[in-house]
């Protein structure tokens, strides 16, 4: 399971800058899925999702996300961590470079990328983790259920290793079997890494996705998804819980996953070490990001 870093003090309130960056450097690479939702009857014929696309393939996509984070401390201290809000716009180009029958390898060039942050310290997080998206190259081999299997920049070098702990982590969303309208299926994803915040705790996502409807002859594929964050046992000094919701298309014909909106509601208690004198901390993130691919042969 990989862990999830806990904050303290000023860096709590850098946490949204690295989960954004991260993040970022991920998702347009996956070009993850769409939002929307239309209805249907139950049943039908099982059809299966799958990541699959033709070779020579560019999908051209923009993430806009936003991060918000307000804090408490706990009784005892006069001062409470500043509100943070922190918004992400990535544009990214994803060439397909390989097909088989159970992986696809991808090229995705980071044209361009703005982080902007309100708070002061966050700032500077900001401006160097646009320098270090801008340009980037980076070669995916990505399995038909969207999980990462392996990534590296286009020398062959493997990525670093905060990177590429963000794409393993991200949500590997198709489901194994051929599912029919209104059939559910489950996974449970563990949550992005930033490893620059020191001592880490951990926690999981138990996730769960449903086939909403089907449109265009059923090469499209509306898909829901409701999840909620857990602490893992051996969480130390950080306690996590919230919940996750979003919406996402999928266009079966060319094997791409398009465009997709989701939010997140994290709430956390640090707890530093009793040696320190510090007292508790309450923070509460809400996420909201839409990712929009447009296809482009």
């Amino acid at each position: 399971m990989r862990r999830w870093p806990v904050a303290t003090d000023r860096r709590a309130r850098a946490l949204a800058v690295l989960l954004s960056a991260i993040t970022i450097a991920a998702r347009p690479l996956l070009a993850q899925t769409a939002p929307a939702s239309t209805s249907a009857s139950k049943g039908g014929e099982p059809v299966q999702l799958r990541l699959h696309p033709r070779v020579g393939d560019t999908l051209h996509t923009r993430l806009e996300q936003q991060t918000e984070v307000t804090g408490q401390r706990g009784h005892g201290s006069a001062i409470a961590p500043r509100p943070m809000t922190t918004s992400v716009v990535v544009s990214a180009r994803t060439i397909v470079q390989a097909s088989r029958a159970r992986t696809t390898t991808v090229l995705t060039i980071v044209d361009s990328a703005e982080v902007h942050s309100s708070d002061a310290h966050g700032a500077a997080m900001s401006a160097q983790a646009e320098r270090s998206l801008r340009g980037q190259r980076l070669v995916l081999q990505l399995a038909e259920d969207g999980s990462v299997q392996s990534a590296r920049d286009a020398r062959g070098v493997a990525v670093p290793q905060d990177m590429a702990e963000a794409m393993a982590a991200m949500p590997a969303v198709f489901p194994n079997r051929p599912v029919s309208v209104g059939e559910r299926w489950e996974r449970e994803m563990p949550l992005p890494t930033s490893g620059a915040l020191g001592t880490q705790g951990s926690a999981h996502v138990l996730a769960q996705f449903r086939l909403d409807s089907l449109g265009r002859n059923g090469e499209l594929a509306y898909v829901s998804m409701h999840g909620d964050i857990v602490s893992d046992v051996d969480a130390q000094g950080l306690q996590l819980s919230g919940n996750l919701s979003g919406a996402m298309r999928v266009d079966r014909a060319r094997g791409w996953m398009t465009d997709s909106r989701f939010s997140v509601l994290i709430k956390s208690l640090v707890t530093p070490p009793p040696a320190s004198g510090m007292a508790p901390m309450h923070f509460v993130t809400k996420l909201t990001q839409h990712l929009r691919t447009m296809d482009k042969r």
